[in-house]
């Protein structure tokens, strides 16, 4: 929980996001390999989306795959994980097709 408030503050603190336009966003979360074997979220477009649950060798399939390239993406990596190599992304939701995997 605390890591989600940290997440949200300096999120807010990064898109120099007006207090009265909060109430206006949805936010959501997406565990990158969950969503990745579904292939669904619970996010819409323009929502804010913390994507998890990935190492830095998958971040850049989960931002082309999950974030809006003409909004702030922040990356930062994840404290509470014992993993070391493990980072959440901060974005606006854009879902794209994935991309074929390749043999």
């Amino acid at each position: 929980m605390e890591r989600l408030a940290f997440t949200a503050a300096v999120f807010a603190f990064a898109c120099h996001c007006a207090p009265s336009h909060a109430d206006d966003e949805r936010s959501c979360q997406i565990m990158a390999t969950a969503a990745q074997l579904s292939g669904k979220t619970n996010c819409r477009d323009g929502d804010i989306a913390i994507v998890y649950g990935m190492t830095a060798k998958d971040l850049p399939d989960a931002i082309v795959r999950y974030c809006d390239f003409w909004a702030q993406i922040v990356v930062l990596p994840d404290a509470g994980a014992t993993d070391a190599s493990s980072h959440f992304v901060l974005c606006k939701f854009h879902q794209r097709e994935a991309a074929p995997s390749q043999p």
